[in-house]
């Protein structure tokens, strides 16, 4: 029963630890990466937006009777407006009072020092824009822009713009953004003057778009697309799921990549609608509708926050509308989030993320450390007594049954549990996995050197050094772990490290380091049991 359990233990973490990595990546890889060699995007014509609009809105808010908004004259052209700060550069256009362009400056595309700023917001060849404002029956409205650009250099700053539209039936939209200098929040209001003269239902909504057509390859396994948080729970969308609808209580609504979001926060969260929707080939949206019932002559304010930037768990956690659970921890959440905590504790000291690993790998050893001697000692009393395990079993070898009931008898005897060498390794998975997911989906990992050739922990290791000697080191620990298993057994679970080796050469550095630590320090901490042990 032993044989089995460790067997289906070890087989457990491989099948855990590949299906993000092997699975998702090379055999069903999402439908956004497949369409990577998909016919070259032809631009979005002005008819395909209004009626994508159009039709997708009045699907999700229900019914638009009222007024008909007019759109402003076609001959109006298009401006921009930049806002620069030190963590960003945003361009505003004034169609739909979206952005155009937004730059993040802390971040790089690549770890050389020419590599251009990550772009979060891209030309997507057509005129749809992120934060862009309108009503559901009617295009992107037209708005008028500040004639100066905003420039935030000093610590504590903020400063504002206002973009305005008014429509010939009479309906005025303002919407007003304050920035800040030292935050990648946005604080925006718009308000909303009915001077139409009729009642005005048509819900406000407000627009994110993104090309999800490309995606790279160590990403491939993560989300990228619409995603929201609907009545307590986090929804994700993807190409496949084509329009999706969902209604209550939306705390945010966002477009999502591994490493970053850009979220839409609203103040009032209830009775909200967020809709996903595939906008022209491969270009989702994902959109809020805030509900509208204005009579004539009255006026509607709507306030939300808007981020725009890493996936770093302290700064989502700060912004306290539980947007730090756009970063993916799997399944062992409830774990991984303090191990995170306590890695970046550790880099506020030590300043580099490798030895913040390898100082959290002997933290976790230290804690685990009498269950694993607890799963040695009991290996090793099953090992002493494998002789006798064997008579039973030739013995009774006719009689599964008598057989079992043989070695229970054995087992209670002795006063030794069968499963007592492999509970505490079983105990120890969901940590283990939580950790994995922390170092494969954590944004301080991206471009974070350690030392020498490995300048990016969440990067391969670029000549597979430390893969190789991981695999050396689980072998050398495996033949230094008592089992009771035949030599055939043991001769199969030797293929074990060579299956991992081959696993780990394309895991990130970060992954491959810990898996590295925890074996030397195993193999030290088998080394001083089977020393001491009576």
């Amino acid at each position: 029963m032993e044989k089995r359990v460790l067997i289906a233990a070890v087989l457990s973490i491989l099948i855990l630890l590949a299906y993000q990595q092997v699975m998702v990546r090379w055999i069903s890889p999402p439908e956004t990466v497949l369409k990577k060699e998909a016919e070259p995007r032809q631009p979005l014509q002005k008819q395909e937006i209004i009626s994508s609009n159009a039709a997708s809105s009045s699907d999700a808010a229900g019914d638009t009777s009222g007024i008909n908004i007019s759109l402003q004259p076609q001959e109006y052209k298009e401006k921009t407006v930049t806002v620069e700060t030190p963590l960003y550069r945003a361009v505003f256009t004034s169609i739909g009072g979206g952005l155009k362009g937004f730059e993040l400056k802390k971040y790089k595309e690549g770890l050389a020092d020419s590599s251009k700023n990550i772009e979060i917001v891209k030309s997507l060849n057509a005129p749809l824009y992120p934060l862009q404002t309108g009503f559901s029956n009617t295009d992107a409205l037209q708005f008028i822009l500040p004639e100066k650009a905003v420039l935030l250099n000093a610590s504590g700053q903020t400063k504002g713009i206002v973009l305005s539209s008014e429509s010939q039936d009479g309906i005025r939209i303002e919407k007003k953004f304050v920035f800040s200098a030292d935050t990648y929040n946005i604080k925006a209001e718009v308000s909303i003057l009915n001077k139409s003269g009729k009642d005005l239902t048509s819900p406000l909504s407000t627009d994110l778009f993104s090309h999800a057509g490309s995606v790279k390859e160590d990403e491939a396994s993560y989300h990228h697309g619409p995603i929201a948080h609907v009545n307590g729970n986090v929804e994700r969308k993807t190409i496949k799921d084509k329009q999706e609808i969902a209604k209550g209580k939306i705390g945010w609504a966002a477009i999502e990549d591994k490493y970053f979001i850009m979220a839409v926060i609203p103040e009032d969260k209830e009775s909200l609608v967020w809709s996903s929707l595939i906008v022209h080939q491969d270009i989702v949206r994902s959109r809020l509708d805030m509900p509208l019932n204005l009579s004539s002559n009255s006026e509607a304010v709507k306030k939300y926050t808007i981020y725009i930037g890493p996936k770093e768990y302290s700064i989502l956690k700060n912004i306290g509308a539980n947007l730090e659970e756009a970063i993916d921890f799997g399944w062992f959440a409830f774990f991984a989030r303090p191990l995170l905590l306590l890695l970046n504790f550790f880099y506020v000291y030590i300043h580099n993320y490798g030895l913040a690993i390898i100082l959290l790998t002997v933290l976790i050893k230290i804690v685990f450390h009498p269950l694993t001697r607890q799963g040695l000692n009991s290996m090793k009393e099953m090992q002493r007594m494998q002789p006798q395990m064997l008579a039973i079993r030739e013995k009774y070898k006719n009689d599964k049954e008598k057989m079992s009931k043989e070695l229970m008898e054995f087992y209670k005897r002795n006063k030794v549990n069968p499963l007592g060498g492999c509970l505490p390794m079983v105990m120890q998975i969901p940590v283990f996995i939580a950790l994995y997911n922390v170092l494969s989906a954590s944004i301080e990992m991206r471009h974070a050197p350690f030392m020498l050739w490995i300048q990016d922990m969440s990067a391969k290791d670029p000549y597979l050094v430390t893969p190789i000697l991981m695999g050396a080191t689980m072998l050398w620990q495996q033949k230094m772990t008592p089992s009771a298993m035949d030599p055939q057994q043991a001769k199969i679970m030797l293929v074990m490290p060579v299956i991992f080796t081959f696993m780990f050469l394309s895991f990130p550095s970060g992954l491959v380091l810990y898996w590295l630590v925890n074996n030397v320090i195993s193999i030290a901490q088998q080394y001083y049991i089977q020393k001491t042990v009576k």
